[in-house]
């Protein structure tokens, strides 16, 4: 069974949306304590980085994918 890019593109959205989420969720539970009002910090860990850039990898996949479908 060979994967199409349609089905790589699906798993690596899945994947990018996961890492986007786990921060917010880990603040959401309290695990993560709070920032200080006022605080420069933000989400923005290197794992939300890296769920940025596998969501822009996931959606080129997808474009890509949908112009091999149209014959283009």
């Amino acid at each position: 069974m060979t994967m199409n890019l349609e089905q790589i593109a699906l798993g690596l959205g899945v994947a990018g949306l996961a890492c986007f989420a786990w921060p917010i969720l880990q603040r959401m539970r309290g695990q993560i304590p709070a920032l200080p009002p006022g605080s420069s910090s933000s989400l923005r860990s290197p794992l939300w980085w890296a769920g940025f850039i596998i969501t822009v990898a996931a959606i080129f996949l997808q474009r890509m994918a949908s112009q091999q479908a149209a014959g283009l």
